[in-house]
């Protein structure tokens, strides 16, 4: 593993803030070490590199030996959603393609990541769901070993009352549990956008230092990021952080 850090931007004068990234280039079979150390892959495009870059970074992940579909979730499961699971190929991706874009619309992001799809970095999976015979989202993952990685989830928004996000990870992780992978992780979680993540049984973050359990934190941390408007906000956010952590820690 090659790790190397992009110093950004830096306020030393006022508030004595330096802001950079942890970056890495991993090797063919270091994956699951990475994983297990909070490193999760990342979208590469501000690079303009065709390798896969891994970022440190608050990542998730849910332990599938603790999982199981909590009672309140079942009553999504029960809306006529169907997912099918394709390894290694999805046959539906031009209609995929067209979800893709309408999520992007409908989420205001730019068209940049159509770029992204394409690009292959290990063994890929896929799920497409459906409902009333229409495929109406999907999800690409990629494996590593006993691991599984959520990378790109899209759907069109036509009937939100389906709850697909939720549907989608409690069907993917009872797959994965019963074929036996044992962890699937959900990439970083910041500001209170991400709160959902702490909502399934065997859920686990990492601090920087190690993975945790504590909901109550993460939940904290999240409405903190939210929070944070201006690099006076920050700076004050930056002195309290580590108190917390080592309180918690």
């Amino acid at each position: 593993m090659k790790i190397f850090y992009d110093h950004v931007y830096g306020n030393t004068t006022k508030y004595d803030i330096i802001y950079g990234l942890a970056l890495a280039e991993v090797e063919n079979g270091e994956e699951v070490q990475a994983l297990e150390l909070g490193w999760t892959p990342m979208d590469a495009f501000f690079y303009q590199t065709d390798k896969q870059l891994w970022i440190q970074a608050r990542t998730t992940r849910i332990d599938l030996e603790k999982f199981h579909v909590k009672k309140k979730h079942r009553q999504y499961l029960k809306k006529g959603v169907t997912g099918r699971y394709y390894p290694d190929t999805n046959p539906w991706k031009d209609k995929c393609d067209i979800i893709f874009e309408k999520y992007c619309k409908y989420k205001g992001y730019d068209d940049h990541g159509s770029e992204l799809v394409d690009k292959e970095y290990g063994n890929k999976d896929y799920f497409v769901y459906w409902h009333d015979d229409k495929i109406i989202g999907y999800t690409q993952l990629t494996r590593y070993r006993n691991c599984v990685v959520a990378g790109e989830f899209a759907w069109d928004y036509e009937t939100p009352e389906l709850n697909l996000g939720t549907v989608a990870q409690n069907f993917e992780c009872t797959l994965y549990r019963d074929m036996r992978y044992l962890y699937y992780y959900s990439s970083y979680a910041y500001e209170k956008v991400c709160e959902y993540k702490s909502h399934y049984n065997g859920f686990e973050w990492w601090t920087g230092r190690e993975w945790s359990e504590d909901k109550e934190l993460f939940r904290d941390l999240l409405n903190k990021d939210s929070k944070v408007e201006s690099l006076k906000d920050l700076y004050y956010r930056h002195k309290d952080y580590y108190k917390e952590i080592k309180k918690n820690g």
